[in-house]
Formats: C-alpha cells, sequence, structure tokens
C-alpha cells in the first residue's frame, strides 16, 4: 500500500527536468512483430509501438492464431502482461505482472492465477512411478511439498520483497493492473487487443522507465503466452480434466512457449539542466500533453534558459493570472476580459478539441449464432451521437444513471442502447430484441452517463454552446420531452447555459447491502464519481474503469466506514464513456464518437475535421487576437467542438530574460514542435498541426514578447498599438512580416526523457471575468498560492446530500 502513495505521491509533483541522453531510435515509431514457435510457429505478433513509451496504450495485433472456441474463452487465446528484467532474453516469470484478475475463470479455473499446481500433492516415489493423478506439468520445478500446499510463482518487484502468496502484494491487484488475460483470435486467425504499458509511476513493482546512470529510462518487457487447445501435460480435447483449459500462463510448459517484444520507456522526473530557474507557465489542461513532448526537447544541449515549470489548470484560473503583476505564459481556449492599460499578447500553440472517448467491447447474448459470437471481446470502432443524446448522457436522464424508480424518470429508457434515438442511428451495435435483450443476438451496451472531468474549463462551456445550438438538444435540456417520451432529469432544467463545467446536479441516494450485511446510503457520487480531471477520465475509461465505489471500505479496525472504489470491468466486457480532450484520447489508444455537427453530419476529430473546424471560426468579441469556436459551424466537414489552444502573457510585467524564454517557447511550437510524431519535441497525435496563418501569428507574437518584455506602458520605448489587422499584436510592416516568415526555429534535438502529466488543480472563476471582481479575488489569490507551493492538485470535496422526492 505504501508504494502505490509513493507512486501517486510522485505523480502529483510538478514536472522537473534533468539533461537527457539523445535518442538513439532513427524511427519515430517502431512496431515490432515476433513470430511463434512449436505448436504456435504460425503465429505472428505485432505490437504498434516500442520505443518512447509513457503510460499510454498500445495496439497489439497478432496473425496464424487458431479461432478461439467460443463465448466463454475455453482455448486458442493470448494472455498478455507486462514485465521487467535486464536480461537481453527476455523476463523470468517470476518478474511479470499477472494474476490479479483470478476471478476471472472464462478461460478455465487457473488460467487467471499465479498458481502452479493443479492437482493434490503425490509423493515423489508415486511421482516417479508415474501413478500421480490430475492435472501436473512436467517441466514445473515448483512443486508442493506436502498436502494441501498450493505453489504460485512468487512475484519478483524490481525493488523490494517478492510476494509469494500469489498476487501483486503492495505492487498491483485488481484496481492497477493491466493484464489482459483472454486476447481471443477471430476465424480468420487474427486478434487485436489494446494493452495499457504502465511506467514506474502506475506499476512501482515494475519500474519501467525509472531514471538509469547512462541517462536512459528502464526498459520493460511486452509477454504475450499463447494458448491452443492443448493442456500442461500433452492432453487435448475431451481427455483434458474439464475439457478446456486449466493452467496458468507461467506454468513452466506454458511459459515456454512465450513471445517477448522489448518495450523503450523515456525516462520519469528531471530532463533539463539541475538548478535552472523554471519560467513559470500554466494553463488548460488540453495542452498538457504537447507541453510534455516539447520542453525536453527545448532545454536540450544545457539550455536552462528554456527551463519551463508546466503546471495545468483551468482556463479560468489562467485568464485570472493574466491581470495579476505576475502572469507568467498560460495557455487558455477563450482570452480574457480587457483591462484597461495593460496589454495582452495571444498566440496560436495546438489545435484539438473535446472529444467522448469510447472503450467498448462486443458482448454477445445466448441468442447470438456461432458467426456473431466470434465478434465477442472486440472493441466497437464508432458510434455516432446527436447533441440531444449526448445531452440526455451528462443530465442524469438514463434510469441506470440516475435513480431507477424515480418520477419522472421511470418511463426514459435504463440505458443509451434503449434509446430510440440512439437505435436509429447505430443499428448495428444495439440488441435486436428490446424486450428480452439478454437472449438477443447483442448485449444492451450497459451506457447511462459517461465519465467527467470535474472543475471548470471552457471546453465544458464549448460542449454545452454545441448542445444549445442544437433546437431538439436545447428542447430537451430545457424540459421538453423527445418524440419518444423520454425527459430531462428534473434537477438540470432550472441550471443556467451554458455551463463552464459538467454538473452532477441530482444528488441522489438508495441504500445499499455491504459485505458487513448493512444497509448503507450509496449516492450519486458514489455511483458516477467525477474523474480528477481529462486525463484521468481517459485512463480510467482505457482501463474499463467507470470509478465506481462499491467496495466495502474499512478502517485498521476492520470496522466498516462507507464505500471504496470498485474492480475495473474486465478485459472484453467493457463499456464506458468518457468525455476528454482529442490528445489525451488518442494517447489512451480510444476511438472517438462521431458528432453530428449543423450541416447534418457525423464527424469523428481528425486533422481534418479539426482543420475544417479552424477554418469555420471568426475572431472572438473580447479580442480579435483570438478565434473563438464555432460548434454551430454549417462546414461540412467541421468537427464542432474544436478549439485553438492559445499561450498569452502580458508583455509588460515580464522581465527581458523571462520574455525571450517564452519567445523561444512559442517560435518552437510554430516551428518544429507542429511536427507529428512519437519523439521528444514533436506535436503528439490528436493535435492537428498549425496552418501557415496562425503559425505566423505565433512567430510576430514571439518577437512582440521579446522586444516590449518589461517595457511599461508610456515609456518612450514602447511600440505603438498594433494594427488591428495583424495578428499577435505586432505592427504591420514589411520587415516584421518578413521576419515572422523567416525566423529559425529552435534546433530539434531528439532527447530521450519527458515529464510526467501533471494533475489538474480546479478552481472555478468565470470565464472572461477580470480578477478584480471581489468574488474571485480572495479564492483566485489563494489558488495561486497553492499552485506556487504545492504544483499539485487541490483536492475538490463535493458534498453529498439528498434530493427531496
Amino acid at each position: 500500500m505504501i508504494r502505490r502513495w509513493t507512486a501517486a505521491l510522485l505523480a502529483a509533483v510538478l514536472v522537473m527536468f534533468v539533461a537527457p541522453t539523445p535518442s538513439a531510435d532513427a524511427a519515430d515509431t517502431t512496431a515490432v512483430t515476433v513470430t511463434g514457435k512449436g505448436d504456435f510457429k504460425d503465429l505472428k505478433v505485432t505490437v504498434s509501438q516500442t520505443t518512447n513509451l509513457i503510460n499510454q496504450v498500445l495496439d497489439v495485433t497478432w496473425t496464424g492464431g487458431k479461432a478461439t472456441s467460443d463465448i466463454a474463452v475455453y482455448d486458442n487465446y493470448l494472455q498478455l502482461m507486462q514485465c521487467w528484467g535486464d536480461a537481453a532474453t527476455g523476463p523470468t516469470r517470476e518478474q511479470c505482472q499477472f494474476g490479479a484478475l483470478y476471478t476471472d475463470t472464462r478461460g478455465g479455473q487457473w488460467t487467471g492465477t499465479r498458481q502452479l499446481n493443479y492437482a493434490p500433492y503425490c509423493p515423489p516415489a508415486d511421482e516417479t512411478a508415474g501413478t500421480c493423478t490430475g492435472l501436473r506439468d512436467p517441466l514445473e520445478t515448483r512443486k508442493p511439498t506436502k498436502v494441501g500446499e498450493q505453489v504460485y510463482a512468487p512475484f519478483t518487484p524490481v525493488e523490494g520483497d517478492a510476494i509469494s502468496a500469489g498476487g501483486g502484494g503492495e505492487y498491483f491487484d485488481a484496481t492497477t493492473t493491466n493484464e489482459i488475460p483472454y486476447g481471443r483470435t477471430g476465424p480468420d486467425g487474427k486478434g487485436e487487443e489494446f494493452f495499457e504499458v504502465q511506467t514506474a509511476l502506475e506499476a512501482p513493482g515494475l519500474g519501467c522507465g525509472s531514471p538509469l546512470a547512462n541517462g536512459t529510462g528502464r526498459s520493460c518487457w511486452l509477454v504475450a503466452v499463447p494458448r491452443g487447445d492443448k493442456e500442461v501435460d500433452g492432453s487435448v480435447g475431451d481427455a483434458k480434466p474439464h475439457h478446456w483449459l486449466d493452467s496458468s500462463p507461467l506454468s513452466a510448459a506454458n511459459w515456454a512457449n512465450r513471445l517477448v517484444v522489448p518495450l523503450k520507456f523515456q525516462p520519469l522526473g528531471r530532463v533539463c539542466p539541475l538548478g535552472a530557474v523554471e519560467k513559470r507557465v500554466t494553463g488548460a489542461e488540453a495542452m498538457t500533453e504537447a507541453m510534455i513532448r516539447w520542453q525536453p526537447t527545448l532545454c536540450a544541449g544545457n539550455r536552462s534558459d528554456r527551463v519551463f515549470g508546466w503546471t495545468q489548470t483551468t482556463d479560468g484560473a489562467a485568464r485570472d493570472r493574466l491581470v495579476t503583476p505576475d502572469p507568467g505564459l498560460v495557455f487558455l481556449n477563450q482570452p480574457a476580459a480587457p483591462v484597461t492599460g495593460r496589454k495582452v499578447v495571444y498566440a496560436p500553440a495546438a489545435v484539438s478539441g473535446l472529444a467522448i472517448a469510447m472503450n467498448i467491447d462486443w458482448q454477445s447474448g445466448s441468442g447470438a449464432t456461432a458467426e456473431q459470437a466470434q465478434n465477442e471481446g472486440k472493441r466497437l470502432p464508432a458510434l455516432k451521437l446527436t447533441a440531444r443524446l449526448v445531452a440526455k448522457l451528462l443530465t442524469q436522464s438514463y434510469r441506470s444513471g440516475a435513480d431507477l424508480k424515480r418520477e419522472p424518470l421511470l418511463k426514459n429508457p435504463e440505458t443509451i442502447s434503449y434509446d430510440e434515438e440512439f437505435r436509429a442511428l447505430n443499428p448495428e451495435w444495439v440488441p435486436k430484441d428490446k424486450e428480452n435483450a439478454t437472449t438477443a443476438a447483442e448485449m444492451p451496451l450497459a451506457i447511462g452517463d459517461a465519465l467527467l472531468g470535474v472543475g471548470q474549463t471552457d471546453m465544458a462551456t464549448l460542449l454545452w454552446q454545441w448542445v444549445l445550438s442544437d433546437k431538439d438538444a436545447k428542447a430537451f435540456l430545457t424540459g421538453t420531452a423527445d418524440p419518444w417520451g423520454m425527459v430531462v432529469n428534473p434537477a438540470y432544467p432550472e441550471l443556467t447555459w451554458p455551463q463552464d463545467n459538467f454538473p452532477k446536479s441530482d444528488l441522489y441516494c438508495v441504500k445499499l447491502r455491504n459485505d458487513a450485511q448493512q444497509d448503507v446510503d450509496w449516492c450519486t457520487l458514489d455511483m458516477h464519481p467525477y474523474a480528477n480531471n481529462m486525463h484521468d477520465a481517459a485512463r480510467s475509461a482505457a482501463r474499463g474503469d467507470t470509478l465506481v465505489r462499491n467496495a466495502t471500505s474499512r478502517d485498521s479496525t476492520g470496522a466498516v466506514i462507507g464505500w471504496k472504489k470498485g474492480n475495473p470491468q474486465s478485459p472484453g466486457k467493457r463499456a464506458v464513456l468518457a468525455v476528454t480532450d482529442v490528445a489525451t484520447a488518442q494517447r489512451f489508444g480510444m476511438p472517438m464518437v462521431q458528432l453530428r455537427n449543423a450541416a447534418g453530419n457525423f464527424v469523428a476529430p481528425t486533422t481534418d475535421s479539426l482543420l475544417a473546424g479552424v477554418a469555420a471560426m471568426k475572431p472572438s468579441t473580447v479580442d480579435k487576437n483570438v478565434l473563438a469556436p464555432d460548434p454551430a459551424t454549417t462546414a461540412a466537414k467541421a468537427y464542432p467542438l474544436t478549439s485553438v489552444i492559445y499561450a498569452a502573457t502580458a508583455p509588460a510585467d515580464l522581465d527581458k530574460a523571462v520574455g525571450k524564454a517564452y519567445a523561444d517557447l512559442l517560435r518552437y511550437a510554430a516551428g518544429n514542435g507542429q511536427t507529428p510524431g512519437v519523439k521528444p519535441g514533436t506535436l503528439p497525435a490528436g493535435y492537428a498541426p498549425l496552418p501557415a496563418k496562425l503559425r505566423t501569428q505565433t512567430k510576430n507574437a514571439a518577437t512582440t514578447i521579446e522586444k516590449t518584455a518589461g517595457v511599461k506602458a508610456g515609456s518612450t520605448s514602447t511600440p505603438d498599438d498594433s494594427d488591428p489587422t495583424t495578428p499577435g499584436g505586432t505592427p504591420t510592416t514589411a520587415a516584421t512580416t518578413a521576419a515572422a516568415a523567416t525566423a529559425p526555429d529552435v534546433p530539434a534535438a531528439t532527447p530521450s526523457g519527458m515529464g510526467a502529466a501533471v494533475p489538474v488543480a480546479v478552481s472555478n472563476p468565470t470565464p472572461g471575468s477580470p480578477l478584480g471582481k471581489v468574488r474571485y479575488g480572495l479564492f483566485g489569490a489563494l489558488a495561486l498560492g497553492l499552485l506556487a507551493a504545492l504544483a499539485g492538485p487541490i483536492l475538490l470535496t463535493i458534498a453529498r446530500a439528498k434530493r427531496p422526492g
């Protein structure tokens, strides 16, 4: 338990950086394919990326396998796990994170465990004589020595004592493991799984990415153990004790068939010069993936003048900081309200957007045909949602998202798959038999809401603006039933729209019996908790973790004290949606929902659709140098939740050296930082490269910041007010235009190393409001002080209360 808390604490610390070693990898993305042997000689397993890894999701595919027998996964599947190990040949079975999902026995009694004996103790003499009965592995060296003894492959962590009791002890359990016990193979011999690779922060027992003396991060391994229809003793078919597989993948005969793929991680922790004074950079969460990717390159070559301390905060807090005496450089989606006498410069930094990410596995009902059953466990590639369907998901209006038995929701569908609007748009993914879904060919999607980050964000405002721009969705949100009689949860029409967050307004409670046989309150934020932020929502969804708190929590004396988080959904049986930014959805390997735009087209966020969204934007009415999102655009190919993230500062309040560093950052962002890739310094997937016009605006803004840093209004060296037609606030001259077009980029070094993502600090100031407003003054000062002192998340406690009626 201590090690998990230590890892969590490390993840919450402000990212700092130590000088990196240049990467030796020439290729940007390094997929690796390995081939099986013996009975699995035709099997080829491919891992989509094997270098420059962070905590992310990889695509693992294979060909040449035999079809998994049926829904129950009796045989012919792959078992995937992550391991550490310094030997060039790969890890030992004791170094692998596996066995936490032992209660999932779809593949057989011990197939998800670390157990190595499957029959009663047999004396050595009887074993020599060959008279022992039951399933036994002839290659196994770990055997019971007495009656009743169970033998396990111990887990040996990278540091610390081995765990011999059959689980992961303090290092991993069912809530944290990334193992996939049953990867299904289709009738064509192909299969696919989405595997989360974990760093030392998520899996302290493996230590992947921990900094080594040579400046690199500790490498690890992905291990695939193929399972056929043969048991460890050679028995097949009906000769097997239970007619299906029983033994663990760690059993010697099974382990001998393993395929191993080396995984090279970027080093965790510091990647910039020690002792350097950080330049503060704070702002919107949607910028986090880009900032942690760019920082190692910016400070490469011992550039202590380009070390930036990134702190993730809300758009509102970023706007508030702009009007303080120490504005730093902030990133936001929408501009701050102008303050008389204060010049703020805006520079486009990235194009991204808000997405609804999905991790939904096909689940067959008992009435499925053999052909339909072959889809079992496969991830759904796409869904279509209208603004009204999204409004239903985010307002606790499906019965599974609220109290099932309370009027007026009693007649609403239980989940989205029973919603007639959804069924018409997604006929291939819904049960054909609405009245008897459990015997239908497909089981229903058990989804009544989505994982949501807590706190203020401009992207929430953007989503609600999109909802309100659709007349049907607006009507539903404000109290009008849909054509099939579904109504909005009555806790929502009374709110003022659009909101700048994702409210859970129906704080109801029901009684639930805990394992002490007590009936206690189980409330909204137990059943449908908030995620800490969008990153947390996306990673949780990718793991099949709804964050539900339905396990009994006890104190050190054993007394029941409430509820704690339950286990994630089993791989192959997941059904989770999450509202997150596009780059984070890409990092965790999730497809994104196609949303209907105002042209009537269903569009997913892609490079093309994001750029089409940018092209449809008009200058903000708050500041003409900022493009305002247009969720109501009728551009046919535009993704409606596209946003441009802007860097902003007040140059007059900057030190000259700090202004120069911020200018360097912006020039890099507008130059080599727009090159897509996976190496440090590149643009992560999920961002669209800035259009040329916006890059020019950013370079112009960099010039303005560098030249006017520390120059107060009224000084004889203050430049004239900028031409309104010039992006970024730089006066229009032939010289400045040419300089911006030819400004050199910061050199594109390719160091290995990056920091970990920083959790969000939560506050709730109003977008577009200056800090001077009394109701936010004290809160803003406290929030900024906490950010500076702690550089970590402010834990938001939301009181649970029963709602009358």
